[in-house]
């Protein structure tokens, strides 16, 4: 396997994120957690722009399907890891990627609300107000758990100052 898929792999481990991509919602399950994976201060490189599901890498995709190809093919993974502090990294974050109790969406639109959110926030530079109201017109079906979605970033110390 490639050295840069084995750590994509390893990366979603660490997260304890499938690396299944059948279905849409895997596939975004994937794009989110690595987007907001990185935000943890561990870069893989990948640079997202904003599509229809929020935070979206081009190049993540490419590579989320070679090891995808590379698990059907090759069956088991190494048995590398990552450095113990890059490991912790992630690991402090993971609780991140769960549904908290009294939000009613799946992981994956979770995912979705959490890394739009700060996407919006973080590289388009909104306001916590424009980024309500972008949500608001595109994702309605998040839009009623952005409260939690701010504290839980907040938490975590990834939410830029307003």
């Amino acid at each position: 396997m490639q050295p840069k898929l084995e750590v994509l792999r390893l990366f979603l481990e660490a997260l304890d994120v499938p690396p299944t991509i059948d279905t849409v919602n895997e596939r975004k399950r994937v794009q989110k957690a690595v987007y907001l994976g990185q935000l943890s201060g561990v870069d893989l490189g990948y640079r997202f722009g904003w599509y229809i599901m929020g935070p979206y890498s081009t190049s993540l995709t490419q590579d989320y399907y070679q090891l995808a190809e590379a698990l059907a093919t090759s069956g088991t993974p190494t048995t590398k890891n990552f450095r113990p502090n890059v490991e912790e990294k992630l690991k402090a974050i993971t609780p991140l990627l769960v549904v908290p109790a009294g939000v009613d969406l799946s992981r994956e639109d979770w995912l979705e609300l959490l890394a739009s959110y700060d996407y919006l926030r973080r590289v388009s530079e909104y306001t916590h107000e424009q980024a309500l109201e972008r949500l608001k017109n595109q994702k309605s079906h998040v839009v009623a758990y952005v409260d939690q979605a701010v504290r839980a970033l907040s938490d975590y110390g990834l939410l830029k100052a307003a």
